[in-house]
């Protein structure tokens, strides 16, 4: 290994301690690369069969068969936000590393012919990308050792629906309006799978579309992925208040699934709530102020078996605003709040409802549901890491089809982290995109070819790291063929 000499001398005074290098900046050495790493994704596609798969799902997207394919394109979308890229001319930018492009399965698209490929996509291809991502996901799952696979396929399936606003600066833009904060914008309905870790559906609509609409043809696609991916155990579908509606519970038990929706606070719930006897309050979960109990109410026209869980939060009147904006005052009811407020009482209670057609039957399973409920914060990491890791902090067309592929682009990219961390965890928690990039896919490498053998050198602390990854993924080369 060269070192780079260092000799100190015989000055004493600050900065001249040390003899100084007087570089200089030499030619192009085209046997570079900044993105040595994605050797790994292109073993990954080998050993999981994801451009096959994409493929599959996809169908064809042109009339001749020429140049790259669907899968192709899907994947190179998924890549270029991968390595870090957060806009259409990030295609661009990889192009330009001739090695980095090169260790791919396929050679990618200028910017504008990426825009052109993505135009080609309607709801049917976005829909085959789900299909493919299932599939994908089955042979990810059967790499994992049999005690670990099994609780994932085998017991309760949980699948979490959420949405996002992405801003935007233009109302040029298709489909995108001013939503209730005032920002103009798309917003990113999605369905997460979160044993898996893995998107299971996703639609781009605009910034005030309604969940509660597209929901039940997202849970068709959710529940029809979970059982390709070979999940066999009961589905519990979890969401927020954006998703509370009759149409949608119904939707869940036409597909034999439970669930737990958000419930709006309403002047029936508060009379429910006056009429629960103190002694019916239990601990909560890892929650040391709150208190739950079930509610002797259930949303009209709902399924038969529906129930309500209360949650109650005690505050000191100090914790308490009077200003309106206030989300912890608007949790408390309105007599309580006006007490506390003119000092006439000291604490006050906040509350949050859960409408559920779990079979509760026992005080620990209420707080179990109530706590499990709570937690549901894998869908918002989604958000998050496709935000800050790959490239839905916007949308970077005029077109809602092309903005539609990039979303589609960013979930790819979250969901092939989550299949190589599937075959080759970096330490015991899941790492975020960017942190996969960081210490795997940003790797500066020199590619060489002695005696037709084509290797890449890294630095010793990244040899070391990619080489066991890739030994790792290459062990289950046999999955391609279940």
């Amino acid at each position: 290994m060269k070192k780079i000499s260092r000799r100190r001398t015989a000055s004493r005074t600050s900065g001249g301690r040390w003899t100084r290098l007087d570089a200089r900046v030499g030619g192009v050495d085209g046997s570079l690369t900044e993105n040595g790493g994605l050797v790994l994704v292109a073993e990954l596609d080998r050993v999981l069969g994801v451009t096959a798969a994409l493929d599959a799902g996809i169908g064809p997207v042109k009339v001749r068969d020429r140049g790259l394919s669907g899968g192709e394109f899907a994947l190179a979308t998924a890549v270029v936000q991968l390595t870090g890229e957060d806009h259409l001319v990030g295609f661009d930018r990889l192009r330009a590393d001739v090695v980095g492009e090169g260790l791919l399965p396929a050679p990618l698209p200028a910017a504008t012919t990426a825009a052109t490929l993505a135009a080609r996509f309607g709801q049917v291809q976005r829909e085959g990308i789900e299909t493919a991502c299932a599939k994908v996901t089955a042979r990810a799952l059967a790499a994992l050792p049999a005690r670990d696979r099994a609780p994932i396929l085998s017991g309760s399936v949980t699948i979490d629906l959420d949405a996002k606003d992405v801003e935007v600066f233009s109302t040029r833009k298709e489909r995108v309006v001013r939503s209730y904060k005032g920002e103009v914008s798309g917003r990113v309905h999605a369905a997460h799978w979160a044993q898996a870790g893995t998107v299971l559906a996703a639609d781009l609509l605009d910034g005030r579309s309604d969940g509660r609409t597209v929901a039940p043809a997202q849970i068709d696609r959710a529940v029809d992925a979970v059982r390709t991916a070979g999940a066999t155990g009961q589905i519990l579908i979890q969401g927020d208040t954006g998703y509370y509606a009759g149409r949608v519970a119904e939707k869940i038990v036409a597909r034999r699934a439970l669930f737990r929706l958000a419930v709006p606070r309403s002047r029936p719930l508060w009379r429910a709530v006056a009429a629960v006897h103190v002694d019916d309050w239990i601990d909560a979960l890892d929650y040391p102020a709150a208190q739950v109990a079930l509610l002797d109410y259930a949303p009209p026209g709902w399924p038969e078996g529906t129930r309500v869980i209360a949650r109650r939060v005690r505050y000191d009147a100090a914790e308490l605003s009077a200003d309106p904006r206030s989300r912890r005052s608007r949790t408390v009811g309105k007599d309580q709040l006006a007490l506390v407020l003119e000092g006439l009482e000291e604490q006050a209670y906040a509350y949050s409802f859960i409408a559920t057609n779990e079979p509760l039957d026992l005080d620990e399973e209420v707080a179990v549901a109530e706590w499990e409920f709570r937690r549901r914060t894998r869908i918002e990491e989604l958000f998050r890491d496709t935000a800050h890791g790959a490239g839905l902090n916007h949308l970077p067309s005029g077109s809602h089809a092309v903005n539609s592929m990039w979303m589609w682009g960013a979930l790819l990219a979250y969901n092939l982290t989550a299949w190589l961390q599937t075959l080759a965890p970096i330490g015991r928690a899941r790492r975020r995109i960017a942190t996969v990039r960081r210490l795997l896919i940003r790797r500066a490498a020199r590619w060489t070819t002695t005696a037709r053998r084509h290797e890449l050198h890294f630095t010793a602390e990244a040899r070391e790291l990619i080489a066991n990854t890739l030994a790792r993924i290459r062990a289950h080369r046999h999955l391609t063929a279940t």
